[in-house]
């Protein structure tokens, strides 16, 4: 990137934590890289090491299971959606220190615990894999990443009520999806209004800045690739943030085959509430 480019994006406080070039490494060719590779290995070696059978599950397919693909439309869903949902956090991630630790937790923790979500709480017949699991985790991330963003350049007082709206406004669209109850449906809607109004002050510095912002970033800061590149990852943004509904869809079965909903919906919480109970840790020490 150069450096006129650069700056020109660090107006908009983007790019802020002091990424290595390792670190771009690792996120961005080590990790595809190595699900690429993965899905290359001989069938056999993956049917006795990689893929989880839940009726007889071994402790290498507990882990190995979350990384491993068997159809290229499946790797290249995950990888795609890794790759912008990563592209995202190093945008709008304040602290590198503290994401590197939750990529670990992802990486190497959360794999056991899908794992075992599939064996215990749904006991399926059929062969469990794919790295959606963490993916999941990292669009739940990115929630969190956003909120932090958000508190340290624009609004200094808003507090976890932002992220409980996003979470009411992700179960709302997911209940919708899925024509459940309307009594459900009314307590989700009550809870997301609640949570909305609770963030009036937030609502109100972001009306400031977007007035400050058209009315001089547009006029005199930034040039039209500038302008274009900030909208887009917001735009971007916005589509991820109300992401829950896209890991936990109506039909369960696409082109790629049986959605895990279950090892979804068990990365997204792992990946806001690890991030939650690490924040806290922090404050602690």
């Amino acid at each position: 990137m150069s450096i006129g480019l650069k700056e020109g994006i660090s107006k908009f406080h983007f790019f802020n934590v002091n990424w290595k070039d390792l670190d771009i490494f690792l996120l961005f060719l080590f990790m595809p890289s190595l699900l690429m590779m993965f899905f290359f290995l001989p069938d056999y070696m993956k049917l006795d090491h990689f893929i989880l059978f839940p009726l007889d599950p071994k402790v290498e397919t507990l882990f190995l299971s979350n990384y491993v693909h068997s159809s290229y439309s499946h790797l290249m869903e995950n990888v795609v959606f890794y790759l912008i949902v990563m592209f995202l956090i190093i945008n709008f991630e304040t602290d590198r220190k503290f994401f590197i630790i939750s990529f670990l937790l992802f990486s190497f923790v959360l794999p056991f615990i899908v794992s075992f979500s599939m064996i215990y709480f749904i006991d399926l017949p059929f062969p469990v894999q794919g790295y959606s699991g963490v993916v999941s985790a990292l669009v739940a991330y990115l929630m969190f990443a956003f909120y932090r963003y958000c508190k340290k350049y624009y609004c200094p007082n808003i507090g976890h009520e932002f992220i409980y709206f996003l979470i009411f406004l992700n179960l709302f669209l997911v209940l919708f999806n899925l024509n459940t109850s309307i009594f459900m449906y009314m307590g989700i809607s009550i809870l997301l209004l609640v949570t909305a109004y609770a963030n009036r002050p937030l609502f109100d510095c972001i009306s400031l800045k977007l007035h400050s912002f058209c009315g001089s970033n547009i006029k005199h800061g930034s040039s039209n690739f500038i302008l274009l590149y900030i909208g887009l990852v917001y735009l971007v943004l916005a589509y991820f943030l109300m992401g829950l509904p896209l890991l936990i869809p109506e039909n369960i079965i696409n082109e790629t085959g049986i959605v895990n909903s279950l090892g979804h919906y068990t990365g997204y919480v792992f990946g806001l509430m690890s991030a939650l109970m690490l924040e806290q840790v922090n404050k602690i020490i």
